[in-house]
Formats: structure tokens, sequence, C-alpha cells
């Protein structure tokens, strides 16, 4: 099963090949959000109202990344499951599973943009948007829905190849596909100033769709990997059930952690349009240490789920304590450079505005706090996830996280309505969170190797 493009993650140095397995992965999350950066930095220098353009844009990531998120994390199942597949070797179970993925992944895009394209304004409405934003940012979401099916299918299919311990090719596929978003966001809003949030939309769909169609054409392709068949192309109910099992849990964590980000963005509102757009800009700095702990996490899923397969159970508390202390190393540096320069990072977005620039500076230096926190809590949650344990990290989350900020805002924030009380919340409900997985790790980490022994001295061989 192994070729040039695979990596068998259960022999060798953990810390070796999680680096080289991670790195892929971090510097696609970094290049997915810098060109996301790339949107706002033209919208902000660009448009011809920039802070209305700005706020469009910022005020609706939360509710678009809300609806997917119950099939981002079925594309989390379908990693972890192939994973698993591929460590142990069952190479049939593993071409059902894949084909399965492609197929869902097709039909639930579909369901998802014809859904969001028709609820935009409504749910906008919901939030409170301002009536000078709405506008603009109904039509970038309704554009940006009519994306979602080359989205899924992107995320689907690289979740099948990071399964087989390939992380460069999705990493090439964004770089091309991040390329043109960036050259396409700079000739449209020239070319139409006035329509900056639509025009960044446009090119954000337009790569979706050369990436969704790079990553097929590889699964696809002859003689490749994984070589997928059209005529095997349906759903298999065993293969799919355990994507479905695995994969809904880190859907609905996604989807109860952004529904706690609305209701925050429903509070930014009450701030106003500037805290809107220094919250937009300020996501986008700070989103990097982010993307890079979501990237080391994605890794830690694929690695933790090829050793789970292969029941090799030392390696993924190795690569645990080896997540950790990589994660913590980047991070305490990343976190002194943004906030230490917080208000020359927020003046490449906010286009001279000095109360943009002095709101997201305080995001900016409050989240950055945080940073290592979150990362423990991240490391144990993809590597309980490799494993196949996604329900019970849910519902620490929901305690931890969701109902923690929850609660928050709608009892706290009222009686101190300022940025910087509302950002709070995070690094309170990070701690909170961070002691519960790791407990959550070392519980069902004694219990799979007590299940491990079991099977061992019951087998005759």
């Amino acid at each position: 099963m192994a070729s040039k493009h695979s990596m068998d993650l259960t022999k060798g140095s953990v810390l070796k090949k999680l680096v080289i397995f991670a790195i892929p992965i971090v510097l696609s999350n970094i290049l997915q959000q810098l060109y996301h950066a790339a949107d706002v930095i033209v919208v902000g220098n660009f448009a011809t109202d920039s802070r209305t353009a700005l706020a469009a844009v910022g005020s609706t990531g939360s509710v678009t990344t809300l609806i997917l998120n119950l099939f981002l994390g079925l594309a989390v199942g379908a990693n972890v499951v192939c994973a698993n597949l591929y460590g142990e070797r069952r190479r049939d179970s593993l071409r059902c599973a894949m084909h399965s993925c492609i197929v869902f992944s097709l039909i639930c895009g579909i369901a998802v943009s014809v859904m969001g394209f028709l609820l935009s304004e409504k749910i906008l409405v919901l939030m409170g948007s301002p009536d000078g934003v709405r506008e603009q940012a109904t039509k970038y979401m309704q554009i940006i829905f009519l994306g979602q099916p080359a989205n899924l299918m992107f995320n689907f299919g690289s979740g099948i190849l990071r399964a087989y311990g390939d992380t460069k090719r999705p990493l090439y596929i964004l770089s091309a596909a991040g390329m043109i978003n960036v050259i396409l966001n700079v000739i449209l809003v020239m070319l139409s100033p006035d329509n900056a949030a639509s025009c960044v939309a446009i090119a954000t769909i337009v790569s979706w769709y050369v990436s969704a169609g790079i990553v097929l054409r590889i699964l696809f392709h002859p003689g490749g990997d994984q070589h997928l068949s059209v005529s095997e192309m349906k759903i298999h109910r065993e293969e799919f059930l355990n994507i479905v099992k695995v994969g809904i849990p880190c859907g609905l964590n996604s989807i109860l952690f952004n529904i706690t980000n609305v209701i925050i963005t429903v509070a930014l509102n009450i701030l106003g349009p500037v805290a809107l757009a220094a919250n937009s800009a300020a996501c986008n700095i700070d989103g990097i240490p982010f993307q890079i702990l979501a990237g080391v996490t994605a890794a830690c899923v694929s690695f933790a789920g090829q050793n789970y397969g292969a029941k090799k159970l030392d390696r993924i508390d190795k690569l645990l304590s080896r997540s950790i202390l990589v994660t913590l190393g980047i991070l305490s540096v990343m976190a002194a450079l943004i906030f230490s320069f917080s208000d020359f990072f927020m003046g490449l977005f906010a286009n001279g505005d000095l109360e943009v620039i002095a709101m997201g500076g305080v995001r900016l230096k409050i989240m950055s706090l945080g940073y290592m926190i979150y990362a423990v809590s991240e490391m144990a949650v993809g590597c309980l996830r490799g494993m196949g344990k996604t329900m019970l990290p849910m519902v620490l989350n929901i305690s931890a996280i969701c109902i923690t900020r929850t609660l928050w805002i709608l009892l706290l924030f009222p009686r101190f309505e300022t940025l910087a009380f509302l950002l709070y919340s995070y690094p309170v409900s990070w701690i909170l969170s961070a002691t519960a997985q790791l407990i959550c790790y070392f519980v069902c980490r004694k219990k799979e190797g007590e299940k491990l022994l079991l099977e061992q001295s019951s087998d005759p061989a």
C-alpha cells in the first residue's frame, strides 16, 4: 500500500515523522489564512468604503463556518477511518471508505450551497447585522455558498490523501489555487471597488473549484496511490457508518464552537461597525498561529489514526508529548511577536483607520496570551480523534468552552460592554478545556491499553 507519496507513520522516530508530516499541513493552513488575509487587505485598501466592506467580509465568517462544520467534521471522520484502515492494512475496506467519502462530499456540498444561498439574508437579519453592512454581507455570503461543493470535495479528498500519509500534494494544490485567488482579488476589486466584498468572494470560489478539480484528478488518476473508479462510486454502508460515527461528534463540536462565535458576532454588532471591522482584520493576524495549531492537530489525527489501527499505542503517547512541545515552542515565539507589534500588524489591514487599529490591537494582545494553553487542549483532542474517541472530547468542549463563553456573553458582558471583556472569555474557557482534555486522554489511553493486553492474552498465537 506504500508509494512515493505515502508515509508509514507506524515506524521510525515519532518526532521526526511528526515534523515532516505536519509541516505541509501547517503550510497549507497558513496559505489558506494568508489568502483570506489577502482578501481583507485588498478590501481594506482598495474598496470605495473599506470599513463597510471589511465589516461585511468579517461578519459572515462565523455563519458560513457554522453551516459547514457538521460536514467538515465528517471529513475528519473520513480521515480517521481511512487512516485506521491504512494502519490495519485493510485495502478493500479502505477503497470502500474512499469512494463513500467522495460521493457523500458531493451530496453535502450541493445541499449546503442551496440552503446557504437561500437563507443568507435572513440569517444576517436574525444576527442584527447593521443596515449599512447587510447588503454587501448578503452578496458575499451567497457567492461563498455557491463554492461549497468544491470546498467540501477538496476537504474530503485531501483527508483521504492525509490518511495515506500524503500531505505534500494538498499543499501544492493550495499553493496553485491560492495564487489564482490573490491575482483575481486584485484584478476584480480594482475593476469594481464599489463591490469589493463580492469580488473577493468570486475569487475565492474560483480557487476552490480549481483545488477540487486537481484533487479529484489525483484520486482518479490511473496508476495513482488510490486510483478510485467511477464504477465504484457509491455509499458503502459499513465504512460510511463508521465515518458518520466518528465524524458527527467532530462536526457537532465545531458547530457548537461556532454557535458561540455567532453569539460573539452578535455582541460585536452591539459594539458597532468599528468593532466588527477591527475583529475582522485582527482575525487574519491571530488566525496564523491558530492555523499552525490546527495543522499540527490534523497531523496528530492521521498519525494517531495509523498507529491506532496498527495497535501501537505507545507511539500515540509519544505523539502527544512531542506535539505539545513542538506547538508550545512555536506559539510562544509567535505570541511574543504579535503582542509586541500588534499595532504594526493591524496597520497592514486597516488603511490608517486609527480606531480599527486600536480595537484590533486589543484583540491581538488578549488572544496571544492564551495560544499555549489552547495548544495543550488541541493536541490531546487530535490524539483522541485519531483513536476514534470523538464523543467524550465533544462533550468536554461543550462544557468547558461553549457553555462557558455563552454564559460569559449572556450574563457578564451586558455589565461590561467592551471588546476586551468580551474577548477574555477565550483564555478562561481554554484553561478549562486543556485540563479536561488531558484527563480524558489519560483515562481513554488506560482503557485502550487494558483492552489491547486482553486481546493479546486471549490470542492463541
